[in-house]
């Protein structure tokens, strides 16, 4: 699961217990030949660290098990060798003698993270609260996936859209522990950047088989909208079958402006939501009005057709003062609000983020559920 979600190669620990043999297998089968990693894959830059890593990992188990009649598969060998920089070892060779050079290898200085395909894995239904029969194993038969291709920079493009924040996994862990919130619901998104909570929802929506359900996604960045659709539409994603998920571009801004009554009529006649979902959606204090407004009135017009909507808006508080001045905001637009639970931890939703410092934890993220008038 590691390799497929980048988490950092060095926290990746060989399973103990399992004999090298049984690693070296593993490791051919279900990363180098795995169909999926081979369409998407991640960059070549984390392929690099990885292999890299575990190739010192595996001569170490080596030497501690002086297991002189095994080897390191050269199919891992050649795989690492076709993966590094032109000026590294001449590509080609599995011979061990190249082990010490390909394990000296890094990355070149200065060297941009480039974009790359992230595949995070989940369960779906009763089975995530069954019991592992051992701690180092995992079935990965009893997992979905969630795959899309992010930057791994903090801003590309103008804008902060094109990869997945914090916010995002830990709604996405709640609603796949409560997928009843959005199963044969109208759901709206809002800011729903290059699509990874659209995926759950969409996947969690095909899953349940209700005809009533229906997804809205929409950002005000084309670009990212655009992004936005391919992920959802990823053949190895379950969201890809989904028949009702329209993508749009919505400006929150056209909240206060003179053509409103466009944005009604989307809201009201059009997307309907019974659910409004909105993650790490308030990082700027000049976003928070228009956005607070833009839920009040899609609750307002869903009270007044007899729909009683609500908003789960998922926050990582990094700026205190902002995230009180969007609760000061919420009140002050007479919409209701309350904390929902932390989801509980869930195998394959490490977050790990060098750009928010290394390991990210869901206590800095707080989801709310407001609604609109009295509760």
């Amino acid at each position: 699961m590691g390799y497929a979600f980048l988490a950092q190669p060095r926290s990746i620990e060989l399973p103990s217990g399992i004999s090298f043999a049984e690693i070296n297998r593993c490791l051919v089968e279900h990363i180098v030949l795995n169909p999926h990693f081979q369409l998407y894959p991640p960059s070549r830059q984390y392929q690099r660290a990885f292999w890299k890593t575990m190739i010192g990992r595996l001569e170490e188990l080596l030497a501690r098990q002086e297991a002189e009649d095994e080897e390191i598969d050269p199919r891992i060998l050649d795989y690492y060798l076709s993966i590094l920089p032109s000026s590294g070892p001449l590509s080609g060779s599995s011979d061990p003698s190249l082990r010490g050079q390909i394990c000296d290898r890094g990355l070149p200085l200065g060297e941009t993270p480039a974009k790359s395909f992230v595949t995070r894995f989940w369960e779906y239904g009763p089975t995530h609260n069954q019991e592992r029969s051992h701690e180092d194993v995992v079935d990965l038969t009893r997992y979905q996936t969630a795959t899309l291709e992010e930057s791994r920079t903090t801003i590309e493009g103008g804008t902060t859209g094109l990869r997945t924040w914090l916010a995002s996994h830990v709604l996405a862990r709640y609603l796949i522990q409560n997928p009843s919130v959005v199963e044969g619901k109208r759901v709206l998104e809002l800011g729903s950047g290059i699509g990874y909570l659209g995926i759950i929802v969409a996947s969690l929506q095909r899953l349940a088989f209700k005809d009533s359900s229906s997804l809205w996604l929409t950002d005000v960045n084309d670009s990212v909208l655009s992004q936005c659709r391919q992920s959802i539409q990823l053949p190895c994603n379950i969201s890809s079958t989904h028949k009702s998920v329209e993508f749009r571009t919505l400006d929150w801004e056209d909240v206060s402006r003179p053509n409103v009554g466009i944005l009604k009529t989307l809201l009201r006649d059009e997307i309907k939501p019974d659910i409004i979902l909105g993650a790490d959606i308030v990082f700027d204090p000049a976003l928070v009005p228009p956005l607070v407004a833009l839920i009040r009135l899609a609750l307002q017009l869903g009270s007044e057709s007899n729909t009683q909507g609500l908003a789960l808006i998922a926050l990582t508080i990094r700026n205190p003062e902002t995230f009180q001045y969007f609760l000061d905001r919420v009140r002050e637009q007479g919409l209701c609000f309350e904390d929902v639970p932390s989801p509980e931890a869930t195998k394959g939703f490490e977050f790990v983020d060098a750009v928010e410092g290394g390991v990210s934890t869901s206590d800095r993220v707080r989801i709310l559920r407001i609604t609109w008038g009295a509760r």
